[in-house]
């Protein structure tokens, strides 16, 4: 059975819209929210990177991996991404956008640890 991990989240995120959601949660590590994505996605986002993009067609401004979620407290059925910064995650992603967001899937034929 082949299965299909998440190995990066590009969302569209305005660094001057984005300048009062970031928040500092510890040593590196932030909140960026309220992303309009299902918990079971949330879940399947851990440990994936996250790029947050002015536009479609510009590499990220900002970039991390993924610890973990929680629901937003200001915009029900939207969750939080917390994240840890990593400046080398920098990157284009050109195809498979929605509205606001573009999923990286790979697939693999093994079951991953």
């Amino acid at each position: 059975m082949t299965e299909r991990r998440l190995v990066a989240l590009h969302l569209l995120a305005r660094a001057d819209d984005q300048r009062d959601k970031i928040q500092k949660v510890g040593p590196g590590e932030y909140e960026s929210g309220n992303w309009s994505i299902t918990p079971s996605s949330a879940d399947r986002a851990i440990g994936a990177e996250i790029h947050l993009h002015e536009k479609q067609a510009d590499p990220s401004w900002l970039g991390g991996r993924i610890l973990g979620w929680c629901p937003s407290e200001v915009r029900p059925g939207c969750v939080v991404f917390r994240f840890k910064i990593d400046r080398s995650l920098q990157r284009r992603h050109r195809n498979g956008w929605g509205n606001e967001q573009a999923w990286e899937w790979m697939t693999w034929s093994e079951p991953f640890p």
